[in-house]
Parts: C-alpha cells; structure tokens; sequence
C-alpha cells in the first residue's frame, strides 16, 4: 500500500447497521452494506496512513485507545448465524500512532488510556469488512465515554483533527437513529405509516451540512423535535461517534453521503468532512 505524505484525510461519519447483518446481506441492511462498500470510492484508501475508528460499542469512564500491535474481534452480539462468529478481520494496529493519539488527548486535559488486550467490536470490524476487505490499513479503535456529554466528545473530535492532516482518517461508527425499543417493534411484519424521525434527521442534516457556527448546535441535540425518540436519555451511544466526527470535521462543512430508510420506518443519513 502506497501512502502519501500530504493526503489530507476525511472525518466519516458511518451507519454501521445492524450487528453482522450488513455482512450477513440481510433484506434491510443492504443499502447499509452498500453504502458501506462505497467508501473506497469516496476516500482514496490507499493513501490513508491509518484510521481512528470511533465505536459506539465501546463505552468507558475515559477516552480509551486501542494500543496492540494486533488486536482479535471481539463477537459482541449474540443469536446469530454460527458463520457471523467465524469473520476474520486482521487489519494491524499502530502503537506508536495510539501514543501520539494519548498525548494530544493529555495536552487537551482530556483523561484516556491505552489497551492492548482488548479485541475489536462489531462497530470495527463489521463496517471495515466491507470498506476494505484487504485489511491493510492500521486501525486505532476509540472509545465513546459512558456519560454520552456532547460537548466533551465533540472535543475529542476537535482533538483528533489534527490526525488528518498526517493522513489519518477519523471513522465513526454508529447509527444516526437508534432506538433499540422501537427496532424490535418493527422485527415482524407491520403497517406502515410513515417515517418517524424527519425532524430530528433534517436537524442532523442542517448541523452536519451547515457551516461551522451551525454544527456546534449538535451540541444542543438533546433539545430538538423527536430527539430523545431516536436516542433515549442515556442510550444515545451510536450518535456519540457521529458527534465525535463533527468534532474533528475542520472548519468548512460536511457533505451527506448516505441517506436510506431503515425497515420503511427509519431515516438514517451518513456524513463526511473532507476540507480543511
């Protein structure tokens, strides 16, 4: 893999679906799949020196950094295919970039630890199965913080920036609506009746497509239409990640890149920040 020293590298935000479903080619996650697949033809990944990859399925009391050389998958889901718990996905780790990464978070005064032990969720690896099958670029997994604050993860984000321009890109990997209560109302067949989350997705759109004084009203996320219907208080894990890469997006504004229907019912978008 050829990298380029000058590539400035994009701050993505990823749906990531649906345990390994997207993998798996299950009926509603296809266009997550899809979507997921197009990030080869959206990022030059050849170029790319590593990837922070920002996981909603890794929640900590501080901002904790994947530190191993090598780090094995950790098959956080349950009832699924035996295949689903056979994937493979051995991309390296960078260590050294995993200390770099440390050390700005200890100039911010943001508290973080390094973790070598550790294996790497199905917010990781499932989406990278798909964005790079080749597995050869190194991944730094980074956790979101159990007390889901917006304004301290869009300082993360903020922090990580500065990554990008070393060719790092800053990857998150969540759900832009993610309610598991009102998922399982739709796991059989029902009626329906129309999207449920318009208003708080357009709000999403505004703030990731907007300039930079409009992106910091994510922070405010709590306070819009239908907020805490699409991230119940204390739930709101997979928009951690999306408001992580805001963060880290630069001063010019976002571009959406993903826009599908979850089961007919739920609105789900992806972003990118690929300026300075």
């Amino acid at each position: 893999m050829s990298v380029s020293q000058n590539y400035f590298a994009p701050s993505i935000f990823l749906n990531h679906g649906g345990g390994p479903l997207p993998v798996l080619g299950e009926k509603h996650n296809l266009e997550i799949a899809q979507s997921l697949k197009n990030v080869s033809r959206i990022v030059d990944l050849k170029h790319l020196k590593a990837i922070i990859l920002v996981t909603a399925h890794r929640e900590e009391d501080v901002v904790t950094i994947s530190a191993g050389e090598h780090h094995d998958l950790l098959y956080d889901y349950s009832n699924y295919p035996p295949v689903s718990y056979t994937y493979k996905y051995n991309a390296p780790g960078d260590p050294i970039l995993a200390g770099k990464i440390r050390d700005a978070f200890e100039k911010a005064n943001i508290s973080s630890k390094l973790d070598t032990e550790r294996g790497w969720d199905h917010g990781v690896f499932i989406p990278m199965m798909l964005i790079n099958p080749s597995a050869d670029i190194p991944i730094i997994q980074l956790s979101i913080l159990k007390n889901q604050d917006a304004e301290q993860h869009y300082k993360i984000g903020e922090v990580l920036y500065q990554f990008r321009k070393e060719g790092v890109a800053i990857f998150g990997s969540g759900l832009s609506y993610h309610n598991m209560k009102e998922f399982r109302k739709f796991n059989s067949a029902e009626d329906v009746d129309g999207i449920v989350n318009q208003n708080f997705d357009n709000f999403l759109n505004e703030v990731c497509t907007g300039d930079l004084e409009n992106r910091k009203k994510i922070l405010e996320w709590q306070n819009q239409p239908e907020a805490l219907e699409c991230h119940p208080l204390g739930e709101a894990d997979h928009l951690m990640p999306l408001i992580v890469t805001a963060g880290a997006g630069g001063s010019q504004p976002g571009k959406k890149i993903f826009d599908s229907i979850y089961r007919d019912k739920f609105k789900i978008t992806g972003y990118i920040w690929d300026k300075k």
